[in-house]
Parts: structure tokens; sequence; C-alpha cells
């Protein structure tokens, strides 16, 4: 398989991402793909092994970027509860979150609710996962900071990342324009960290 990146890749990926997003990954068809390229169909395979790889190529800077801004923001930066209460940093954390979904917002539509028959149709589960996972280490790390913290159970852990996962769908599904993501996120934090405070005794 050609790896080069050049004008046909590039046609070839945006027809492709313009076709998944009007029929999903199980109904997007590869004639399609490539006629809306400019490309004869089996030129389309010197560039990719087969639909399911064209897809991942849309979708997984969504994923890494979406996954790697939730890493960073479950490290030890980010355990100061008085600091985390402020109107600075919340509106700094809810700028952040509204530029990567409007940058990503096809693409993780796509990843939530139209990736049946890919091979990440999983991937509102791996989503939980992963953000169950950094939450726990999270705990972990401010458990070592605050010694008198209670702990949360696993079960409570997971639905609330859950709940979490649930939340950037609804934003998406609902096409929420940026005043009312801020306005969310703004209500979100409030009850979010006054309920970490008596939940862990913070």
């Amino acid at each position: 398989m050609r790896v080069l990146r050049d004008d046909k890749y590039n046609a070839i990926l945006q027809s492709a991402r313009n076709e998944f997003i009007d029929k999903g990954f199980k109904d997007a068809s590869m004639r399609t793909i490539a006629r809306e390229a400019g490309v004869g169909l089996s030129n389309i395979y010197n560039y990719f092994t087969n639909k399911d790889e064209i897809f991942l190529a849309i979708v997984e800077p969504a994923k890494a970027h979406l996954f790697a801004f939730l890493k960073e923001k479950h490290t030890e930066k980010h355990i100061d509860f008085e600091f985390m209460s402020t109107f600075a940093y919340q509106e700094e954390t809810v700028e952040e979150y509204i530029h990567l979904l409007e940058e990503y917002k096809e693409e993780l539509r796509l990843l939530l609710y139209h990736s049946e028959g890919s091979s990440i149709k999983n991937f509102r589960d791996l989503f939980t996962e992963y953000l169950t996972d950094v939450s726990n280490h999270h705990m972990g790390i401010v458990a070592r900071h605050y010694p008198q913290v209670r702990d949360a159970s696993p079960f409570f852990m997971h639905t609330l990342c859950a709940f979490m996962v649930s939340i950037v769908g609804e934003i998406i599904t609902h096409d929420l324009d940026k005043q009312k993501i801020r306005e969310f996120f703004r209500e979100y934090f409030i009850f979010q960290i006054a309920g970490w405070r008596e939940l862990i005794g913070i």
C-alpha cells in the first residue's frame, strides 16, 4: 500500500468524510467515495486497504485529541479543589471543551453514533473505559495529597464516566451553539465540584 500523502489521498479522505457523515460507516459506498474524489475505485486501494482504514484515518485524530485532553485534565495539576472552583479555571476549561467539540463535532458524531460495522464500533464503551481509567488514576493522586479523602465506589466512578460520555453525545446531537455549551458546563462544574466535596470529604 502506498502511503504518500498527495492530492489524491486528501481528495479520497475528504470525499469519504462527506460520505460517512451522510450515510454512516455501514452504508457508505466506496464507489461514491471514488467518484466524488475523482479517482477510479481501484485507485483507492493504492492508498487504503479497505473502507475501515479510511474511516479510521478520519476519526482517529478526534479520538487521539479527545483522549489526550482527558488525560491532561486528570493529572496532578488538577487536584486543587479551591483553584478548580474558580471562575478563571472553569472558563479556561470550558473554552477547551468548546474548541475540541467544535473542531471534531462530525468525527465524534461518527464515533458515537455511526460507526456500526467498523473496527471501532465499540467506541462508546472504549471512551467510557478510558475515562474511568484516568479518573481512577486521578483519584489515586488526590488520595496521596489528601489522605483524609473518602473513596468513591468503582461502580459509581464507572457510571459517572458513562454519564460524561452521554453528555458529549447530547451536546453533539443537539448541535448546541457556543453560548449554550458555556451555560451547560458552568452549571455542570458547580454541580460536580459541590458533589465531589460532599462525596469524598474535601
